[in-house]
């Protein structure tokens, strides 16, 4: 099994390792992992607008994949960003972080909280909540408020922020699940599940694991609700 990861910004040697090394850990040791980043877009994606920006390049990367006989694609980004349109283009899967991170922690209990990057990304995630259909098992969306391109830098002051609103957000809000809202933050939900004793999704991970068992199980997305885009022109 060949299941891409797309990671939906400007290349950053930094975040291709980490990525590549904690998807690897957590794949089956039949899974061909492989780490992509886009070749124009923004540097980070912290707004609409930059997950706007970054949607045709990970279309093309998306393409790329299923032409290359990969079995399945992760969009690498808590935004989604371009999901639904990638789900049109290829009928490989196409796997979502909050998407499907979202679906995991409806699982484990009966309210979940997010806990993301920054507070201005609370109203995106919000409003992925609210298409998703999980309003009613969200306690919280908190933040951070480390930027993205500054989470490897500020590592251990980013796991003492986590530790923190995580605890206010099972203390505070009643949740009892938590979701870490960034996949730049890959690789910190095991230590913090300790910490915790609640269950904590890794939204790096979680696509991954979803995306191996659609795989197996021979599924993808269906052509009803995502059909292939009618032939047309168009000038970009």
């Amino acid at each position: 099994m060949k299941i891409c990861a797309i990671i939906p910004i400007l290349k950053e040697e930094i975040f291709e390792e980490i990525t590549y090394k904690e998807l690897k850990s957590a794949a089956r040791s039949d899974v061909e992992i492989s780490v992509v980043s886009i070749e124009k877009g923004p540097a980070s994606i912290e707004s609409a607008y930059e997950e706007e920006m970054a949607a045709p390049g990970i279309l093309e990367k998306v393409r790329e994949a299923e032409k290359e006989g990969f079995d399945a694609v992760i969009i690498d980004c808590m935004g989604d960003p371009a999901l639904e349109a990638a789900k049109e283009i290829v009928d490989i899967p196409v796997v979502g972080p909050a998407q499907s991170s979202m679906a995991i922690a409806s699982t484990l209990g009966d309210k979940f909280s997010v806990v993301t990057v920054l507070d201005r990304l609370a109203p995106l995630i919000w409003r992925e909540v609210k298409d998703y259909g999980y309003e009613d098992q969200v306690a919280s969306v908190r933040s951070v408020k480390v930027p993205v391109l500054e989470l490897e830098e500020k590592r251990a002051e980013v796991k003492a922020a986590l530790l923190r609103e995580s605890k206010k957000a099972i203390e505070e809000d009643g949740a009892d699940t938590i979701i870490l809202g960034c996949t730049g933050l890959i690789g910190m939900a095991r230590e913090l599940q300790e910490a915790l004793k609640v269950p904590v999704v890794d939204p790096g991970v979680a696509p991954l694991k979803l995306a191996e068992i659609l795989v197996d199980l021979k599924l993808s997305q269906s052509k009803v609700v995502y059909p292939k885009p009618p032939p047309k022109e168009i000038r970009l």
